[in-house]
């Protein structure tokens, strides 16, 4: 008996297994493309924990603040902690309530540790959140942040 070999079979099967190479291919390539971005967030979270919260002094957390007759009110935060690569800058953010319409933003320098915001941008009634972080000068991360939140009320 004669063993015949059909050419064609042997080529359809060397195509298909080169398919699955290609195939094989990607599906490394795509595993090894979300390793990298799941270990550069995970390195990017574990990092930012590192920068320091900035801790807050006044308006105090669920308080009421009267504004009545006055032109201003003053926020202000600690010095310390200072982040481990030394502090680049501090952003600032008030918001009416917990959404994000801003009332007032700004990024300071380093050596700024209160702003004054105008009386006119609150409103009376109105219930108000605000946040303070600082940026790490050596890694360039904002440090996470607390909501303090406060009640405006201004007496006619």
């Amino acid at each position: 008996m004669k063993l015949r070999i059909n050419p064609t079979l042997y080529l359809e099967k060397f195509h298909m297994l080169l398919h699955d190479c290609r195939h094989m291919k990607k599906v490394i390539l795509i595993t090894l493309m979300l390793t990298i971005a799941i270990t550069a967030l995970l390195y990017a979270g574990s990092e930012r924990l590192k920068v320091p919260r900035v801790a807050y002094l006044e308006p105090d957390n669920d308080s009421i603040v009267d504004l009545t007759s006055k032109t201003s009110l003053i926020f202000r935060w600690k010095q310390q902690p200072l982040p481990g690569g030394g502090r680049q800058s501090y952003r600032f953010r008030v918001y009416k309530g917990f959404s994000y319409e801003v009332v007032a933003g700004e990024e300071f320098k380093p050596d700024v540790f209160s702003v004054e915001i105008p009386a006119d941008k609150f409103e009376d009634g109105a219930l108000y959140s605000w946040h303070v972080q600082q940026r790490d000068d050596k890694n360039m991360l904002w440090s996470l942040y607390d909501t303090w939140s406060f009640k405006v009320v201004k007496k006619k």
